[in-house]
């Protein structure tokens, strides 16, 4: 039967990189990186499906009042017979509704930039309004991973394993879990690699995800953790990865959810408390217990 590996003290050197420095908590990339310069118009939609809301909203109003400002100086240069200021809210108003009778010129200038604008503004509002839509309506998954991973045993057999949770208690259909351990490791030439190794779950499928989960990876002659302490883990500079998907019943949209730990989240030789009670008859969860460890007893 293999044995736990005992935490150590041991000072580590370091690699090529931390593992932490590559990949955040929430299993988001950190990676940074020159590229040939592109078309800033050749991805606008990623770009702006990117942002976040209060980014998007900025940028949104930046462009609306960028838009209106030429304009008004465009209407003030063609002879609109009205100062710089109020040919800039004269834009601001046509862009939503067009009233010829604000403009006083003897050209037929202005008259073609408010058709224009008029034109530009209907484009400009079909765009952001389908924008707005498509971020709001994104499924987002709302679950809770426990931030500490345990080395510990369960059933008698040594067994690495973490705890999450669907926060909204909703239920998440067909959810699958992948654990994946990535580590760096220097070939016989001396080449520096990082190496990614695919950890087998006790179970990895749930036909209705609706309250709490504990994923666990059994250590045994088959897995990449055999024999590592925790010495031997920072000195690789490893990392786990978790990665859930599935579809929420409620948007009936897939969803994904990851999270990532690293040797500084493993704690050893305890338990999760239980956050499953039942009460007058009925399930209940503390999600706020997710997280909360205690003593394994001998």
């Amino acid at each position: 039967m293999p044995s736990i590996p005992k935490p150590s003290n041991q000072s580590v050197h370091s690699q090529s990189f931390h593992f932490r420095s590559l990949i955040n908590r929430e299993g988001r990339l950190n990676v940074h990186g020159t590229r040939e310069r592109q078309n800033p118009f050749s991805d606008l939609y990623h770009y702006y499906f990117s942002l976040s809301w209060p980014k998007f909203f900025i940028n949104i109003a930046s462009i609306y009042l960028l838009i209106n400002f030429l304009f008004g100086a465009l209407y003030f240069y063609f002879g609109a017979k009205s100062s710089l200021w109020q040919c800039v809210f004269l834009s601001i108003e046509n862009t939503n509704s067009v009233d010829y009778s604000r403009i006083s010129s003897t050209g037929i200038g202005p008259y073609i930039l408010m058709t224009i604008q008029a034109f530009l503004g209907l484009l400009i509002l079909a765009v952001t309004t389908g924008l707005f839509f498509a971020r709001f309506s994104k499924a987002k998954a709302r679950i809770i991973f426990s931030n500490k991973a345990i080395m510990g045993k369960h059933n008698g057999r040594p067994c690495l394993f973490f705890r999450i949770a669907n926060e909204r208690l909703n239920q998440i259909a067909e959810a699958h879990i992948e654990l994946t351990l990535t580590k760096n490791e220097t070939s016989l030439e001396g080449e520096h690699s990082r190496r990614f190794y695919d950890l087998k779950l006790d179970r990895d499928h749930s036909p209705l995800f609706s309250l709490s989960w504990t994923v666990r990876h059994y250590i045994d002659e088959h897995s990449p953790l055999l024999g590592m302490d925790d010495a031997a883990m920072r000195e690789c500079q490893m990392g786990i990865l978790a990665s859930l998907t599935g579809i929420d019943e409620t948007f009936a949209q897939p969803i994904i959810a990851r999270h990532a730990y690293t040797p500084e989240d493993i704690v050893y030789n305890k338990r999760f408390r239980d956050i499953i009670v039942w009460h007058d008859k009925k399930v209940h969860i503390d999600l706020k217990g997710i997280h909360d460890l205690h003593e394994l007893l001998s």
